[in-house]
């Protein structure tokens, strides 16, 4: 388990997704099927800005009886790795756990571009792009957003109102 506190969230594969660690007020989803090439780039556009910092945290690796097993992530495939940081979590008495791996300083580019692979149908891993105003969670079904910022995650919902998600809003 990761922390992102800014999020108040647990990066975790064995628990709920963040989307779900949140209230409603703090999050919306987009559903992939709901979703095509442009209005992707339009959603990802606007949440991540030119020019910010964007991080990611993903599942690099499953330990299995104390053996270190790639996600085969491919994520070498559509982002430039560099400043790559590990966190290990194991339990000890089974030899079970999980590689979290942080990466700094996206560029924009290569998020829109890995974003568009998962779209497709392409190899995902478990994964988030993250700024210091949104959390983005990606997979083939949802791309999920979090925000401490209730406005901006209204903003979202006014801007693709015709396009997110509701089945969860309440």
């Amino acid at each position: 388990m990761f922390k992102l506190s800014k999020f108040s969230i647990d990066f975790d594969v064995n628990k709920e997704t963040p989307y779900f660690q949140v209230g409603t007020k703090y999050r919306v989803r987009f559903g992939m099927e709901d979703l095509n090439g442009v209005l992707l780039k339009d959603v990802v556009g606007t949440i991540f800005q030119e020019n910010q910092k964007i991080n990611l945290i993903f599942v690099s690796e499953y330990i299995v009886n104390n053996v270190r097993r790639s996600s085969k992530s491919k994520l070498g495939r559509y982002l430039t790795i560099r400043n790559w940081k590990e966190k290990i979590v194991q339990d000890e008495m089974s030899g079970e756990g999980t590689v979290y791996t942080l990466i700094n300083d996206l560029d924009m580019d290569e998020v829109m571009k890995y974003c568009i692979q998962v779209y497709k149908g392409n190899t995902q891993a478990y994964i988030a792009f993250y700024n210091d105003e949104f959390l983005m969670y990606v997979s083939t079904d949802v791309i999920d957003v979090i925000s401490d910022d209730s406005e901006k995650i209204d903003k979202l919902k006014e801007k693709y109102s015709e396009t997110y998600n509701k089945y969860y809003d309440s």
